[in-house]
């Protein structure tokens, strides 16, 4: 999977994103596309995703606040597998900036119990003129390199769930079985870092 390194530290305001589209759901149908950008600056790993159709949010959930269960409505999740040990991060993204992130030390095997936000994390969301949404996460990397050895060997998915209540599944990784299950480590994709020009 693509992510661009650049030397400079990237910001909201100023990001310029190589976006991956989604354009099928797990069953093969074709939807609404989803987008996604993964971008390496000095010091944070930026995660962006946006889709042209209005979202349905969680409830309650607060803008660039730490909330559980975002995936029962529109989300976007980015999956980080270090490949030696198995272990991996899901981070959830919800059209509105609010986050949520757990560690698993296998297959739906959390690391903890406890919902534990990541110190450093910043989320960001606007409205797009169509009615869709754009959101960004920095996530830094001295909590990913020390919490699953993120770097040149790491694995990565990334995926949506769209169009709630109904919910369509999407994900860049290709994932087997006939029902949507993005806990599936083994199939995410190795990371392929370039440099931006």
């Amino acid at each position: 999977m693509l992510v661009e390194r650049t030397k400079d530290s990237l910001s909201w305001d100023t990001l310029d994103l190589s976006w991956s589209s989604l354009e099928r759901d797990w069953h093969g149908r074709q939807v609404v596309p989803a987008e996604f950008a993964l971008s390496l600056d000095p010091s944070k790993l930026w995660f962006a995703a946006r889709r042209e159709q209005p979202p349905r949010v969680l409830p309650g959930a607060v803008p660039h606040e730490f909330t559980p269960e975002l995936w029962r409505c529109d989300v976007a999740e980015l999956f980080i597998r270090d490949v030696s040990s198995g272990r991996y991060l899901e981070l959830n993204l919800a059209p509105n900036g609010a986050w949520w992130c757990a560690e698993f030390d296998a297959v739906r095997r959390r690391s903890s119990a406890d919902d534990i936000p990541v110190q450093g994390v910043k989320t960001y969301a606007k409205v797009l003129a169509s009615g869709g949404w754009q959101v960004a996460a920095s996530i830094p990397l001295v909590y990913l390199e020390s919490a699953i050895r993120f770097g040149a060997h790491s694995a990565l998915n990334v995926a949506f769930i769209v169009d709630s209540p109904e919910q369509s599944f999407m994900s860049q990784a290709k994932l087997p079985g006939s029902q949507p299950d993005f806990h599936q480590p083994h199939y995410f994709e190795q990371i392929e870092l370039i440099g931006k020009t």
